[in-house]
């Protein structure tokens, strides 16, 4: 580039996204009983051919957690937000190649909303973009997973002519990328899912 080598860095992330700066590392064991825990914090548990490894389907979670009750206890609304959560890692932050999975690994985070919000998502989602990009370098390789929306703001910051229409924020305290008119008007985004096109 004219500009010289350039990256995506973790300050990137921090402003394009408003993920945190500072906290506790997503570090836990990997070798839990994944179902034990998806029924001890969501109240459910997956049968054989829902679950493999530490690995759901984002179909399951859609299918057991579709609609809220207003008569709901305060336990199932956490299950729900637990719910909700792990769809949002498995379909926005940490997207794999099938665009249709989540790691149970980051249920564990959960098991405390207190806690969830001291944890350290940046160089995580950073990381797993690097590692899935550089898995897409492979000429085999047909796809590729990760944050890419991130990938996508991050040019466009540094390439403004491949940038769509900016709108100046009418909202303080956002975080830069939600500037980009891509979210609501270019690709109509409705839900979650419809995110995780790219």
């Amino acid at each position: 580039m004219r500009c010289g080598e350039c990256t995506i860095t973790l300050q990137n992330v921090s402003i394009l996204l408003g993920l945190r700066v500072d906290g506790l590392p997503l570090i836990g064991p990997t070798n839990l009983n994944w179902a034990d825990l998806c029924e001890e914090l969501l109240g459910v548990r997956p049968q054989e051919g829902e679950i493999k490894g530490s690995v759901v389907k984002l179909s399951w979670l859609a299918h057991h957690f579709t609609q809220i009750n207003n008569h709901d206890d305060e336990k199932q609304v956490g299950r729900f937000a637990r719910a909700w959560i792990l769809r949002f890692i498995g379909g926005v932050l940490f997207i794999d190649k099938s665009s249709n999975e989540v790691s149970l690994r980051y249920l564990q985070f959960l098991c405390d909303f207190g806690d969830y919000s001291t944890y350290v998502w940046r160089p995580a989602v950073l990381a797993f973009l690097y590692r899935e990009m550089c898995s897409a370098t492979d000429y085999k390789t047909k796809s590729i997973g990760g944050m890419c929306i991130l990938l996508q703001m991050w040019a466009w910051e540094r390439c403004i002519t491949l940038a769509p229409k900016m709108t100046p924020s009418q909202v303080e305290n956002k975080p830069l990328g939600h500037r980009l008119v891509i979210f609501k008007s270019v690709f109509h985004f409705k839900t979650i899912n419809d995110f995780r096109v790219y």
